[in-house]
């Protein structure tokens, strides 16, 4: 009698053990009733020949046989693979990347994190290679906080990235009128479409002074009356061209202000001048 309970004790010590290791209820249950079942014959026939310890090794060997028998070759399932998101694209060298391999764009301006040396750019600004924003006249401040985007390149500019009052903002040399004449020609014309650009750009942010010179040939007072009248003819065609007129203001500046000497040719007609000069 002692025998079959010490048989029984291991058997199912040995299906318990059996059944802790599956995580499936069905598969558990199958396995324990299989190593009782085991262990019971085999203890049995064991048993009958002899007691004791051979018993009790016979039940557990019948119980490892009854558990090989009714396993039907399952397997713990294999880890799972985790599951990684390809990048979209190859990082360029220098990026920093995440756990995934992938490089990070903190601002979505296009330029990764690590290249970008602009890191915090506003969305929609447009930016150079290096993610930082464009600055298209290169006066320091971005276009998209530039309220006079065209500057002409060495302007000082201010915090809007409008000229200072008192600089030549813009000098067109060569603008050569007929002899005693205040009247534009195509020539003149086509100098002064950078000037049209510059101040619809600028839109009414800017007053500007709008000076005509002359060389130093006629008397002082001739030379007052038509560099006035041909400020006044540049002011007319750059109004006509969508310039707002409040914001010019022509002046004849006469002779007396000459950039180059007027004892050549090449002299006076750089002499022969308008010049753009922020007022306000």
């Amino acid at each position: 009698m002692k025998s079959l309970v010490k048989l029984t004790a291991v058997a199912l010590t040995v299906g318990l053990l059996a059944g802790c290791a599956s995580g499936n209820k069905a598969t558990d249950e199958k396995n324990l009733f299989c190593a009782i079942a085991g262990g019971a014959a085999g203890g049995a026939v064991t048993g009958a020949a002899t007691t004791g310890p051979a018993a009790g090794a016979g039940a557990f060997v019948g119980a490892l046989a009854g558990l090989i028998i009714c396993s039907d070759g399952e397997t713990a399932p294999a880890p799972m693979a985790v599951a990684t998101e390809a990048c979209a694209d190859t990082p360029p060298a220098g990026a920093l990347l995440d756990a995934q391999g992938c490089a990070f764009d903190s601002d979505a301006d296009g330029v990764v994190d690590g290249i970008d040396m602009c890191a915090n750019t506003p969305t929609g600004v447009s930016v150079d290679r290096v993610g930082c924003a464009l600055d298209t006249d290169r006066d320091a401040v971005a276009d998209y906080l530039d309220l006079c985007p065209a500057t002409p390149l060495g302007t000082i500019v201010n915090a809007d990235g409008c000229p200072l009052p008192g600089q030549n903002l813009l000098s067109l040399t060569g603008v050569n009128f007929e002899t005693n004449k205040a009247v534009l020609s195509m020539v003149e014309k086509s100098f002064l479409e950078q000037a049209v650009t510059l101040l619809k750009q600028a839109d009414s942010k800017l007053k500007v002074r709008v000076e005509g010179h002359t060389d130093s040939r006629g008397a002082d007072a001739y030379n007052m009356t038509l560099s006035q009248k041909r400020a006044e003819a540049v002011v007319a065609y750059l109004v006509s061209q969508g310039v707002d007129a409040d914001s010019l203001l022509p002046v004849g500046m006469g002779e007396g202000f000459p950039v180059a000497t007027n004892d050549t040719a090449a002299g006076q007609a750089e002499n022969r001048r308008v010049d753009f000069v922020v007022s306000e």
